[in-house]
């Protein structure tokens, strides 16, 4: 089956797959939040959505421990956001 661009962008805005994205962002968001609770990181998570300037629908996981995702060599690698994508 072959979508135009208009109809793709059309599926891509429909509230339930929207919703659907945003309902798996808030999963990992939950198991992100406990992985840092885990490695005793104080850091807010956010979950952020869209449409990107193709018609993709996204939503977005994010927290602000800027250096702790792969570490340095002053910082602890801790790895929560790729554990909780990980880990379903």
């Amino acid at each position: 089956m072959h979508l135009s661009n208009r109809e793709f962008r059309a599926l891509m805005r429909l509230p339930g797959l929207r919703a659907r994205l945003r309902f798996v962002a808030e999963q990992v968001a939950d198991r992100t939040r406990a992985n840092l609770a885990a490695a005793r990181v104080d850091t807010d998570v956010t979950v952020s959505e869209g449409i990107r300037p193709r018609g993709r629908s996204y939503a977005r996981v994010t927290h602000g421990d800027k250096y702790g995702e792969f570490g340095t060599e002053d910082v602890h690698r801790h790895r929560a956001l790729g554990r909780a994508i990980g880990s379903k």
